[in-house]
């Protein structure tokens, strides 16, 4: 009947991955359209922009002392691929004053990244259903093109990254990698799982070549802060121990302040982290490559380049997963920090077993918790108990 046969093609075209390159061709233009109409019609909110722009004014009137590049909202805290990109920025918006032409380059970054993240999902076999929450988040669309945060910057070689993964371009998933974490530290979460995928394909060697374009890559990038004030450096740029605001934490709220702050939390959400990814690597991510840990160690160690054909389904879910713990276990989530995770939860909740409206409720429940300003506790209860049903 023709009732049936229009069942069956809504089905074919949401539920697998025939109609995927029209989908998401169709997601790039409207995506283009959309952020053009939101930065025309919506106004530009500053938060951060200007403070970017003293910073890297600084840099550019020769300071290379971290402890002296500040800004309206405080010292430089970033490592210097951040610097690099957002000097590029100030001398192409003149000085940063014309916030309508940086507004259009995030553009560009978003599309950009959305393009590499629809490329991941082709190759990780996610069905055309699960595009659509990609286009309908509405804090995504303003952290990219109404407040321009380096961390939506910083996705960029991360999600290029994992597609060279998914595409078994091993050998150069160090380097992209690298200059995400040299524009903001929280691509390091990907790095664990990262680290499997090059052991799991490539081997010891694999691992230990990668880990070492990472470093030198860092060193490389932050040279001219390295040859003159190295330690003011790396404490101002890799700070760990650093203490948040309660004000801004979009997950922790219900915990209360006291315990926000305090040492004991921290050292309980380090090994939460940590447990986490020990699951992963010894339960999880074997299972999904259908092999024992044993197995893996062994043939990891036998120091021969084996890369055989790259799973992507299964380098998307290593690596994302192991960004997702991450996220979780963070020591407070600020509303920018939605771009860390945002287009991969899609792929996360497809994978994760639930039934399709369950999926779809937790990305709802998910989307709205980061919609909450100021948070409460009752949208920072709802997040974490998302974040723990989706894990």
């Amino acid at each position: 009947s023709p009732a049936s046969r229009a069942w069956l093609l809504v089905q074919t075209v949401l539920f697998t991955q025939r109609f995927y390159k029209a989908a998401a061709a169709a997601i790039i233009v409207f995506e283009a359209l959309i952020n053009m109409a939101i930065i025309q019609r919506v106004a530009y909110t500053e938060i951060d922009w200007q403070a970017y722009m003293q910073q890297v004014a600084a840099v550019a009137e020769g300071e290379r002392n971290y402890t002296r590049i500040r800004g309206d909202t405080g010292p430089l805290v970033y490592p210097a691929g951040f610097v690099w990109v957002y000097r590029a920025l100030w001398a192409a918006t003149d000085s940063g004053t014309d916030v309508r032409r940086a507004q259009y380059i995030f553009m560009g970054v978003y599309l950009t990244t959305l393009a590499c993240v629809l490329v991941i999902y082709r190759m990780a076999r996610v069905p055309v259903l699960w595009l659509v929450p990609l286009v309908l988040s509405r804090r995504l669309h303003s952290l990219y093109v109404l407040r321009l945060f380096n961390d939506t910057v910083a996705m960029l070689p991360a999600y290029l990254a994992l597609a060279a993964l998914c595409a078994g371009r091993l050998r150069w998933t160090g380097a992209a990698l690298s200059a995400g974490i040299a524009v903001k530290m929280n691509v390091q979460l990907m790095l664990p799982g990262a680290a499997f995928v090059w052991w799991r394909y490539g081997g010891l060697r694999m691992v230990a070549t990668q880990v070492a374009v990472v470093l030198a890559l860092q060193a490389l990038v932050a040279l001219p802060f390295l040859c003159a004030y190295p330690s003011e450096y790396l404490a101002g740029a890799f700070e760990y121990s650093r203490r948040f605001d309660f004000t801004w934490t979009v997950n922790w709220r219900f915990v209360g302040e006291h315990m926000f702050g305090s040492s004991i939390w921290a050292t309980v959400l380090l090994c939460a982290h940590l447990l986490l990814l020990i699951c992963l690597g010894l339960i999880v991510w074997p299972r999904l490559s259908g092999r024992s840990v044993s197995s893996i160690i062994r043939k990891g160690l036998t120091l021969r380049w084996h890369c055989a054909h790259v799973d992507g389904e299964e380098a998307a879910a290593v690596v994302l997963s192991a960004n997702f713990v991450g996220v979780v276990c963070a020591r407070t989530l600020h509303y920018q920090f939605y771009t860390w995770y945002a287009h991969a939860l899609p792929l996360l909740l497809y994978r994760s077993r639930l039934p399709l409206p369950a999926q779809l409720a937790l990305w709802i429940i998910i989307e709205y918790a980061w919609n909450v300003y100021p948070s409460t506790t009752v949208s920072s209860l709802l997040l974490f108990a998302a974040h723990c049903i989706v894990l």
